[in-house]
């Protein structure tokens, strides 16, 4: 191959690469909310449901600790949101996408994140957990922070983890 023609593919290949990453953001932007939540949409609470089933998968431990989609932590992530500024919930919302897209590229499986089982599910968050970009790493523990507080303040995640109390102040 002579310079010019790779010169030519890597020109189409840039710009075949801009517009799908294009056509990705404006269809994670343009999402309507579902007519079950406030802000997500119906894919968005498709993905949240299976970041939180990977986060806090529940155990069988005596008392048995909840899963995740168990207590609600995607109707709580939804309000959440819809007390943010749009600007940050939309942020949160992209991340949501980011993640999903991404298991994709991880191992070239095609298969999105949100329809891989549990187990791959759980992988792929441990390397944005532990990614070496700190924005990536850094997004996803923002994300996991607000995950983690709709699910630990459920009472049944509380009772499992043996913590009594009420806000009343009698315990």
């Amino acid at each position: 191959m002579n310079r010019r023609d790779f010169l030519k593919l890597a020109g189409l290949g840039t710009a075949a690469v801009t517009a799908g990453v294009s056509f990705r953001l404006a269809h994670w932007w343009d999402q309507l909310p579902s007519t079950d939540f406030e802000v997500l949409s119906d894919e968005e609470a498709a993905i949240t449901a299976s970041i939180a089933d990977a986060l806090f998968p529940g155990d069988v431990g005596s008392p048995p600790m909840p899963n995740g989609i168990e207590v609600g932590v995607v109707e709580k992530f939804d309000a959440y949101l819809a007390g943010l500024d749009d600007a940050s919930a939309d942020g949160l919302r992209m991340l949501l996408h980011a993640i999903d897209d991404m298991a994709v590229f991880g191992d070239l499986s095609l298969t999105r994140f949100h329809k891989r089982p549990r187990s791959e599910r759980i992988a792929a968050l441990e390397v944005w957990e532990n990614s070496g970009m700190m924005v990536r790493r850094s997004g996803f523990r923002a994300l996991k922070y607000v995950l983690s507080n709709q699910y630990c303040n459920h009472p049944d995640v509380l009772a499992a983890a043996g913590i009594h109390y009420s806000c009343g102040g009698s315990v």
